[in-house]
């Protein structure tokens, strides 16, 4: 596993960026957003991420999930384009596989506060009395 590979995605995980990849001898780019890395049953480490766009060797239709062996991405570029987590997509801080993550996407502070779903994010009081 390429160390570099491992640093750079664990960068783009901690301030959401998404990233350019090439894929095992593939020549064509995919932009992902990664969401999280683990070591899965096979004791393989992976990127679980939400493919936004770009090559898809079964020619699957742009954005769908898929898990990434970090041993088998040969190029890997940040990008400056950012993302928020993929809740809505299905992702879920919950999975187990996430349990020893070496690297998850934060929950956004203000979204995840306790009991403010209910209530919208915290705004500061008004000076007009309302």
């Amino acid at each position: 596993m390429s160390q570099s590979v491992l640093q750079l995605l664990t960068a783009a995980i901690r301030e959401r960026h998404c990233v350019a990849l090439r894929y095992r001898d593939q020549q064509q780019i995919r932009v992902v957003e990664p969401h999280a890395i683990y070591v899965d049953e096979r004791g393989d480490t992976v990127v679980d991420a939400l493919q936004i766009r770009g090559y898809s060797a079964g020619g699957r239709v742009t954005p769908f999930w898929r898990p990434f062996r970090i041993k088998k991405i040969t190029a890997l570029s940040m990008l400056k384009e950012t993302f928020v987590p993929r809740t809505a997509e299905g992702f879920m801080w919950t999975r187990l596989r996430y349990n020893n993550a070496i690297a998850l996407v934060e929950r956004d502070s203000l979204l995840h506060r306790a009991g403010s779903e209910e209530m919208g994010p915290f705004l500061p009081k008004s000076p007009y009395g309302s």
